[in-house]
């Protein structure tokens, strides 16, 4: 696939070739500053939400901290689009500097939906009707207008008695689960939680009430949370593989802790099909009736059902991480823009599919962490580990790692990552309860606060368990 890559990078290179280009907020921005300086670009600004700017070379990127950093999304994007709106003098007089003529181009963050920033077009800023496809209180009728199964669901306003009637309706023995939706942005599971009990349901809306408009209550779903990637060109949809999200579940707590994803984990076949016929169907959908144009994510569970959607995001979603790590050489982040900003790349979508699918069936990755604020770390500490089973424990010095674990500092505490060493992982399992492990031994070692957490479980090792305990017992 040597010439669709060659065919990409080439229109690539057309659009940002001589430019000055802004890379406004975002994730792996030296990654993109390299990226656009490859393609010809002739200089870039970052301008990092973080409070600490890597390393960097001066003549691929200027780069600028703005330390505006939040907790949740929903907190960093409101304080960019603000900048993005209304910058002060100072953040003015580095645009000045920068680009006098006011001639660059400027790149955002998946969430943005600013088309200008002082007088330059954002490129990938998304358009309201594509924004409101989000909206988890909502997308049902998207569900059933495809005719795809789905689980029962009810949304009410936020009224606490209706929400707990219909949370004993739906609850089909492990509770339900609350998705509340809003003016405020949704992600990484900030605005959904399990409820078992009244005392949980009270605990919920007291989360929920002062950040949503509605609820949506469906029963809580055994198995494991995947997403499926699709991106929409001018002449069809591209999907791609399944990814697994890591979201653990806190034991006697309503909250989900979302830990990131990986693409080690492969559903039955069946479920894998189905996942990516909806995605490509959705994606027709969306490009049809709302002229959507770049990536989303289709995201649900793998149950013993079967697929069942809860959510789409219109958006370049975090788990892309997967994908550019297993094509390196395509710049995957910058083909979304270039999408988004209706720019011809030269390539079918079938071409485009063919070239991503393969690449990371053959190359698994993973994003796994999470932010903690029971420790303030100085200095960044690593430790290797080994899995056994569903535990973990330090490495040996002459032993091959697993993962490493590594605790650095954040400007809201720490950050703890867990790095899958691929060519020690299997391929197929979930990584989900080899994270819970890995963070116990970090609540051990470093005192993370994490707490008791467990992991989803695949349709297959359910079913395994079930059998193991059946034979058991007839033995």
């Amino acid at each position: 696939m040597n010439h669709v890559l060659s065919a990409l990078n080439e229109r690539l290179g057309r659009l940002f070739g001589d430019r000055l280009v802004v890379l406004a907020g975002g994730t792996r921005l030296a990654k993109r500053a390299h990226e656009l300086h490859t393609l010809g670009a002739r200089h870039t600004l970052v301008l990092d939400t973080d409070d600490h700017a890597p390393l960097h070379d001066s003549v691929i990127a200027r780069w600028v901290s703005l330390g505006i950093k939040g907790s949740l999304v929903a907190v960093e994007q409101r304080r960019l689009g603000k900048l993005l709106t209304k910058p002060g003098n100072e953040v003015k007089a580095i645009l000045r500097d920068f680009d006098p003529g006011s001639e660059a181009v400027v790149i955002s963050t998946p969430y943005n939906e600013i088309s200008s920033f002082q007088g330059r077009p954002v490129l990938n800023a998304r358009e309201p009707e594509w924004v409101a496809l989000e909206n988890k209180t909502t997308i049902d009728a998207l569900w059933d207008e495809l005719s795809a199964r789905r689980a029962p669901a009810m949304v009410f306003d936020l009224d606490f008695e209706r929400l707990w009637g219909a949370s004993e309706i739906l609850d089909r023995g492990a509770g339900v689960v609350w998705s509340g939706d809003g003016p405020a942005i949704n992600g990484g599971a900030n605005f959904v939680r399990r409820v078992r009990s009244y005392e949980e349901a009270k605990e919920a809306f007291d989360v929920l009430a002062p950040k949503c408009d509605q609820v949506r209550v469906m029963p809580f779903l055994e198995g494991i949370p995947v997403s499926v990637h699709g991106i929409v060109f001018p002449d069809g949809t591209a999907v791609l593989r399944p990814i697994e999200m890591v979201v653990p579940r806190r034991q006697c707590q309503a909250k989900f802790l979302y830990a990131g994803c990986a693409s080690y984990y492969d559903p039955p076949v069946w479920i894998r099909d189905e996942m990516r016929n909806l995605a490509r169907r959705v994606g027709e959908h969306l490009r049809e009736t709302v002229g959507y144009r770049g990536t989303f994510t289709l995201d649900g569970i793998a149950t013993e059902d079967g697929f069942l959607p809860t959510e789409i995001n219109t958006r370049y979603g975090g788990a892309m991480v997967c994908f550019e790590d297993a094509v390196p050489t395509l710049p995957l982040a910058l083909v979304q823009v270039a999408l988004v900003a209706g720019w011809d790349l030269g390539i079918s979508s079938m071409e485009f599919e063919e070239l991503v699918l393969q690449a990371a069936d053959n190359h698994r990755a993973g994003a796994v962490g999470a932010n903690v604020r029971a420790v303030q770390p100085t200095e960044v500490d690593e430790r290797r580990v080994i899995f056994t089973g569903w535990a973990c424990r330090l490495a040996h010095s002459e032993e091959a790692a697993h993962a490493t674990l590594r605790l650095s500092p954040s400007p809201i505490g720490g950050r703890l990552d867990l790095d899958l060493h691929r060519e020690n992982m299997p391929v197929g399992a979930p990584v989900a309860a080899l994270t819970v492990a890995a963070f116990a031994l970090a609540d051990q070692e470093w005192g993370t606060g994490l707490g008791a957490l467990e992991p989803a479980i695949a349709v297959e090792d359910e079913a395994q368990v079930e059998q193991a305990i059946e034979e058991a017992v007839t033995a």
